[in-house]
């Protein structure tokens, strides 16, 4: 099996999922790039790495095979046009770039240049969403879905942060919109809408409001959608709440995906992203014809090595496989045609551009 030849580039939070599940894929790690020296200083002890502050000196190290992404996503367009154009494969962290034109620009990029690239939407790879694609056939002709994020990010909604990571200073940007590119609708709500289109293919038209606090902050919610599909309605919610004993695990997260069917019914439980090992989920199909439910309780597994265990299966055959290139630019468009819907008070037609 050939050892994939890799390169992180951002360390911040998010990228100690991406190097555990590179390590683990069994991918050496040449390369960790960050402009914050200090912060890319333990991956690189711990890989034995090279450091540089810049991303281009690692593109030009002709044997690296895949660029690793995990930088906030205002600067994923410009890193990843220039790993197409030097021909690595990419896996990037979501959201795949800050509007949807820019998205489409990177994935109509790699399409053309016939290089490999994955937004890194792993929830895909959580064990109860993985068995439940595989049982959805079984449902015959999907009538409604209804899949939501409710995540507890404290009491937001009746006060208004005076600092920290939720405070919007007159004039500038919060850092939840620095480091995230925004609320809860892109923070957690990409996820679910990557799972709209992992199931269901992408809606043809939508309806949906975006709630941003009416008191100078630069970040949403609340996003909700009524969105059409090939396969019915989808039902949409992603919402940050101060409830700190709802959901599946009574964490304060509460995170499902119900798909109902003409011959029965998937609902899928799953825990906070977070702390993977520790988060079980669990899928309970109903099977109409038998009359009998089963459950399938499974142990919290990452669903970050996962996700990175088949990327680099795939990288390795030189293949894209069953996650398309198009995935990031999917969410991308959905998310801007969500906002778009809002704004104008109205249901839209979704204008895919490929």
């Amino acid at each position: 099996m050939k050892t994939l030849t890799t390169a992180v580039i951002g360390c911040g939070n998010i990228s100690k999922f991406h190097f555990s599940g590179m390590d683990k894929a069994g991918a050496c790690i040449k390369w960790v790039c960050d402009v914050n020296e200090a912060a890319a200083a333990p991956w690189m002890e711990r890989h034995s790495s090279r450091y540089t502050a810049d991303f281009h000196e690692v593109l030009a190290d002709p044997e690296v095979d895949v660029i690793n992404i995990a930088t906030p996503s205002f600067l994923h367009e410009e890193v990843c046009l220039a790993a197409i154009g030097a021909g690595k494969a990419i896996i990037c962290e979501k959201t795949l770039a800050e509007n949807a034109a820019d998205a489409h620009k990177i994935a109509k990029a790699s399409e053309e240049a016939g290089t490999i690239l994955f937004t890194s939407y792993m929830k895909r790879f959580i064990p109860a969403v993985a068995k439940a694609k595989e049982l959805c056939p079984s449902l015959g002709r999907i009538l409604t879905t209804h899949i939501r994020t409710h995540q507890c990010w404290g009491d937001l909604w009746s006060k208004t942060p005076e600092s920290g990571f939720f405070h919007t200073p007159p004039g500038e940007a919060s850092k939840i919109r620095k480091n995230y590119g925004g609320g809860i609708l892109v923070c957690g709500g990409s996820h679910i809408l990557d799972l709209v289109g992992f199931f269901l293919g992408r809606p043809s038209r939508l309806y949906g409001r975006v709630h941003v606090p009416p008191d100078g902050r630069d970040y949403d919610l609340l996003a909700v959608a009524l969105m059409e599909t090939d396969h019915g309605v989808v039902h949409y919610e992603a919402m940050a709440h101060p409830l700190k004993k709802v959901g599946y695990l009574r964490d304060g997260w509460d995170e499902r995906v119900e798909i109902s069917g003409v011959n029965g019914r998937l609902e899928i439980y799953s825990g906070a992203w977070d702390s993977p090992e520790s988060k079980p989920s669990l899928l309970v199909h109903y099977d109409n014809t038998s009359g009998h439910a089963t459950e399938y309780r499974f142990e919290g597994i990452s669903p970050f090595d996962r996700a990175m265990a088949f990327f680099c299966e795939q990288i390795r055959a030189g293949e894209q496989g069953p996650q398309s290139r198009w995935t990031g630019y999917e969410v991308d468009e959905l998310i801007g045609h969500l906002a778009q819907s809002s704004d104008q008070r109205q249901a839209v037609d979704v204008a895919w551009k490929s």
